[in-house]
């Protein structure tokens, strides 16, 4: 009797090893076959969840980044146009003329003329309008504050002008005179002809 316990003990024991390995195997094939690979889908989409976090956040950068640009090109835009508005459709040489007036009255000149160089095409890209500039020389003698007041003048102008070059020497005949040449120009714009 004690030899069939000691049977039917060893039996169960070998039944319960045996579900164990059973149980062990079944633990470690659902490991592989199914935790595993969902484990590595998972890890997968989170790091694809990170770089899509990161996407959107620099979409959002970027997207505020061309607002502010969008803003800036329309506030630019506005200014080019009344920079535009204020060029005038002709040459207007006379202005410029009236603006190199010196004041002879205090004696603080003696002479100026100016003579009208050939005007000359600015390429802009802009297929509404030719601009143009109308260049000038012009030679001045005088005492140099009046020299200088006139070109403030004519810089100062409501005209778009640039000085293009500037001489001054002292005057041979009087030391407190000078003898300026410079040559300037006036921008215009003209509406396209086709």
């Amino acid at each position: 009797m004690k030899n069939e316990i000691s049977e039917i003990d060893r039996d169960i024991r070998r039944r319960v090893q045996f579900s164990a390995l059973i149980m062990a195997a079944a633990a470690a094939a659902a490991f592989f076959l199914i935790i595993h690979p969902e484990h590595s889908r998972a890890s997968m989409a989170n790091v694809e969840v990170d770089r899509l976090e990161h996407e959107s956040g620099s979409m959002v950068a970027t997207e505020s980044m061309l607002q502010e640009l969008k803003i800036e090109r329309s506030h630019r835009l506005a200014i080019e146009r009344d920079q535009l508005e204020m060029i005038p459709v002709d040459a207007s040489e006379s202005r410029l003329t009236d603006a190199l007036a010196l004041k002879v009255d205090d004696g603080a000149a003696t002479s100026w003329s100016v003579r009208l160089l050939p005007v000359e095409k600015i390429d802009v890209p802009d297929e509404t309008r030719d601009f143009k500039s109308l260049p000038m020389a012009v030679e001045m003698s005088g005492r140099f504050a009046a020299v200088l007041e006139a070109l403030q003048r004519v810089e100062s102008s409501d005209r778009l002008v640039r000085l293009r070059s500037l001489r001054v020497t002292r005057s041979r005949s009087d030391s407190e005179m000078v003898e300026a040449n410079f040559e300037l120009d006036t921008v215009f714009a003209t509406e396209v002809t086709e």
